[in-house]
């Protein structure tokens, strides 16, 4: 795993690198999606390319107000550090182009998420969590105008995600989504509800799981100057009111090569492995490659 690890991460540098130098030639474009889309077409003829997908950052500051110790798999007793790495690596590439006419491209996209302890010092600095995302993903684009925001993109989706975990501690599930994606001017939304496909009850590591992380997410980026500011929000609809929220916000740091991320998460289902435990987290670190 640490193998496909490194060899993800430096991937991820190249094609984070080639994104950023054809975003400045992109500029021109009227709208920062259509920016991100520009360069994913150009992508498209040649295909050897991996393109990023959802963002990928570093975050070696990554402070959590309140760990849950729970799910320690030693059963030792030992404590989680409040302070940990956090970071995400998250490609896709193309499998097939218009599938559906002119109209549709199928891609395969695979995300990792991981909460290394690296700060700990007696007890070797283990990864405390890391969640495997693997998706295909129909793309569609579109050209409709609805209250002022122009439906440009829309996506339906098979998603596996699980922390490849054993026994108790073993978390997955499977979903099919949709996400539609909105943009006026400099605000880009994102519509994604999503429905659990059914598990036999004796195989089901957490079949409480939507209870926790809901039925959708909404998430909306808004670019000011060379400067990102997003919003996720997700509810689980019912009367308990389970939530979660993250703020993010991206800056220059280094010429337009580098940028710095601040990121702000509180509520259900940041990892799989504390999906219902309440967290507040708060990171800093880069951003290698953001959603637009």
């Amino acid at each position: 795993m640490k193998t496909i690890s490194y060899f993800a991460s430096a991937s991820l540098l190249v094609c984070a690198t080639a994104l950023a130098q054809q975003q400045d030639a992109d500029r021109a474009s009227t709208s920062p999606l259509q920016n991100r889309l520009n360069w994913e077409e150009k992508a498209l003829d040649n295909p050897f390319t991996l393109t990023p997908h959802k963002p990928t950052y570093l975050l070696p500051l990554s402070y959590n107000a309140s760990p849950n110790d729970l799910p320690l798999e030693d059963g030792s007793g030992k404590q989680l550090d409040r302070l940990e790495v956090k970071f995400q690596i998250s490609l896709k590439f193309l499998v097939w182009r218009n599938l559906i006419g002119e109209r549709g491209h199928l891609f395969f996209g695979y995300t990792q998420q991981s909460y290394w302890q690296a700060y700990q010092r007696d007890n070797s600095s283990p990864f405390r969590e890391t969640n495997h995302e693997p998706e295909a993903m129909l793309f569609i684009p579109n050209d409709w105008e609805i209250l002022g925001f122009h439906n440009r993109i829309n996506l339906v989706g098979l998603v596996h995600q699980s922390n490849g975990r054993s026994g108790t501690l073993s978390r997955s599930w499977n979903r099919i989504y949709a996400n539609f994606l909105f943009e006026r001017e400099q605000l880009t939304v994102s519509l994604k509800p999503w429905w659990r496909l059914p598990e036999i009850d004796d195989e089901d590591d957490n079949p409480d799981i939507e209870d926790y992380l809901g039925r959708g997410e909404v998430n909306m980026i808004y670019k000011l100057g060379k400067h990102n500011l997003g919003m996720m929000l997700r509810h689980n609809l019912s009367s308990k009111g389970r939530s979660a929220i993250q703020l993010d916000w991206s800056f220059p740091i280094y010429h337009d090569r580098l940028d710095g991320y601040l990121q702000f998460f509180n509520g259900y289902g940041e990892s799989l492995i504390d999906y219902n435990d309440s967290t507040t987290r708060i990171s800093l670190g880069i951003i290698l490659s953001e959603w637009i």
